[in-house]
């Protein structure tokens, strides 16, 4: 079964929709009665959490990573991987302005 996911493309899926499928999970269990996703933002960045918040969304996808490389599905944790240093990215670029 994992043979026919097993792709780079599809890893690149996965790599963006876990972080943010896990955000909104962050949401909707600690913070509902905020507006998603401008209040819960504004309410992070004014508490300085914002940062911690887009690491455990990467870590997310680093656990993903971990999981689906012990399957030897190496396309696809290639595309997890490559869609988790872009997240990095835009944590550093976020966490620096």
């Amino acid at each position: 079964m994992l043979d026919k996911l097993d792709k780079i493309l599809i890893g690149l899926l996965v790599g963006i929709f876990l972080p943010l499928f896990t955000f909104f999970s962050y949401w909707l269990f600690f913070h509902s009665e905020l507006n998603f996703p401008n209040g819960l933002i504004r309410y992070l960045r004014g508490g300085n959490t914002f940062q911690e918040i887009a690491i455990v969304c990467v870590v997310s996808n680093l656990l993903a990573f971990y999981l689906i490389l012990n399957k030897k599905a190496y396309g696809l944790s290639r595309g997890i991987m490559f869609a988790t240093f872009a997240y990095v990215g835009v944590v550093l670029y976020v966490s620096l302005l």
